[in-house]
């Protein structure tokens, strides 16, 4: 349930950002880049303000039996609700989060902290064990998810510019969007798993991230951005899978 609640937000987020990014005329501004739905008249702007609704009203349903069945605190329900209105002020509402050089500190929070630790504590509720929080591996969670964004940043950054979308690197520049993604990367998948308690095959995200990193440097059209977003997803997957093997290695032992 934890992750149907997880993957109904997600869709329910980007649909919500391709209506709002088409009514702030952000997306006819992109190159570069995949068509979107509303910019594109594919579908129109309420056909998928409706479904976003619809979506994320079933992901607040099935949150809320996840707290019932795991015998969670209520305090989960509000979180749900911030998580719920957040996919729609990330681009929606008087000061939208994309837009004003948060998107990265929303991603690592609730892609990262909120994601991974409040799927913890409901399974740790769930199955009457202790929450013992592990807070480097949601951090490092959080920075190698966060370059998912850079990229699209970076990919984007002549557009968000004339269309005054103030990210990270419209604010500070494509260099500062390359040393992000590298030292998150970094952070992540090497001295995390040193120093603290990521597990150690987590170092194995570095190589496609790595290899992402440098493909991004190199990038210049659509289906070179498109594979520097591939090999960071890969290593997204390698970071998450990682630490499923570490956690089931310690179950069994």
């Amino acid at each position: 349930m934890c992750l149907i609640f997880a993957l109904l937000v997600q869709v329910g987020t980007n649909l919500a950002n391709d209506y709002y990014d088409a009514l702030r005329g952000t997306d006819y501004f992109r190159t570069n880049a995949p068509s979107r739905m509303v910019a594109e008249g594919i579908l129109s702007p309420q056909a998928v303000l409706k479904a976003s609704i619809w979506i994320l009203s079933t992901a607040f349903i099935v949150g809320f039996f996840a707290v019932f069945l795991s015998d969670a605190s209520p305090w989960f329900l509000p979180f749900g609700l911030v998580c719920i209105f957040l996919a729609y002020a990330y681009t929606g509402g008087a000061f939208p989060i994309a837009y004003n050089g948060l998107g990265d500190i929303f991603v690592i929070l609730f892609f990262g902290f909120g994601a991974v630790e409040g799927t913890r504590i409901l399974l740790s509720h769930a199955s009457g064990s202790e929450w013992v929080p592990q807070w480097f591996i949601s951090f490092g969670m959080g920075l190698i998810i966060n370059n998912l964004l850079v990229v699209n940043n970076y990919r984007d950054y002549q557009c968000d510019k004339k269309a005054n979308k103030r990210t990270t690197i419209v604010i500070f520049g494509k260099g500062f969007g390359l040393a992000f993604y590298f030292l998150s990367l970094v952070c992540a998948s090497i001295i995390f798993p040193v120093f603290t308690e990521v597990p150690l095959l987590s170092m194995t995200a570095f190589f496609p991230g790595m290899y992402g990193f440098i493909r991004l440097y190199l990038a210049s059209n659509e289906k070179d951005f498109s594979f520097c977003l591939l090999l960071a997803a890969i290593s997204v997957v390698v970071f998450a899978l990682s630490v499923i093997i570490d956690n089931l290695t310690n179950l069994f032992n």
